[in-house]
């Protein structure tokens, strides 16, 4: 792992951030271009007296993947669809997870009895060849600018897209350009832990955290953003998936 300042994305209470975007790249775009993934839903749990909101990502009728971090000692989860809650009665966190490992095998599977019926569930991407590879990521709320960092939060789903620049063991990182950059171009910033991460109509990654030079890890130009695995991780999620 780089020598960087590294936070995992920590939940916010009341609110859930998207990501950082290109300041030359008009926001409608990324709202729009985030209509297309029915599959990236807000996740809530509750911690003590708090709501906290992540993402997830809806891959079975009844299952869906997040970040370990995300749903860790939590009590009352739910997936917030768009036209109802379905309850979270069952979590499997990856058995190597640890709080103070930051980033590595941070994943988890939520199990719901309702079915979330999707029009599509995201299959997993199981080729170990994700390196120079184009991404899109999408998420939820808080947002600005490579500029400016995660400012705002209007609870609106966002996505865009990236490279992949770089691996580091079961780690997936990728980083804002100015030059060669893509249509889209995208960044998770805090709070965006549990969303996805696609290449083509794959699911690749599940957002995990940053890395930032300047310790200030909010989503500007020279900050990293770190997914985990998913081509690592398929079977362990498809033994554990099972209705």
């Amino acid at each position: 792992m780089k020598n960087y300042f590294i936070l995992i994305l920590l939940l916010l209470n009341n609110i859930s951030l998207g990501g950082t975007i290109d300041p030359s790249t008009p926001d409608k775009k990324y709202i729009e271009f985030g209509k297309k993934f029915e599959s990236v839903v807000r996740i809530k749990a509750k911690i003590k007296s708090n709501h906290q909101f992540g993402s997830a990502v809806i891959i079975k009728p009844h299952w869906a993947l997040t970040a370990a971090h995300v749903v860790i000692d939590t009590e009352e989860k739910t997936i917030l669809g768009e036209n109802q809650e379905y309850p979270i009665t069952k979590i499997i966190i990856h058995e190597k997870f640890e709080e103070n490992d930051i980033g590595h095998n941070d994943i988890a599977l939520c199990y719901s009895p309702e079915d979330f019926k999707l029009n599509f569930y995201t299959p997993l991407y199981t080729d170990h060849n994700e390196l120079g590879k184009q991404i899109t990521i999408a998420g939820y709320g808080s947002h600005g600018t490579f500029l400016t960092g995660a400012k705002e939060s209007d609870g609106i789903k966002r996505a865009g897209s990236n490279v992949i620049d770089g691996i580091e063991k079961s780690i997936l990182i990728c980083t804002p350009s100015t030059s060669g950059k893509t249509a889209l171009e995208f960044m998770i910033a805090p709070g965006d832990s549990g969303g996805g991460m696609f290449i083509g109509n794959k699911l690749a990654g599940i957002n995990s955290f940053l890395m930032a030079k300047d310790k200030k890890p909010d989503g500007t130009y020279t900050d990293e953003s770190a997914f985990t695995r998913i081509s690592l991780y398929a079977d362990w999620i498809e033994q554990n998936s099972k209705d």
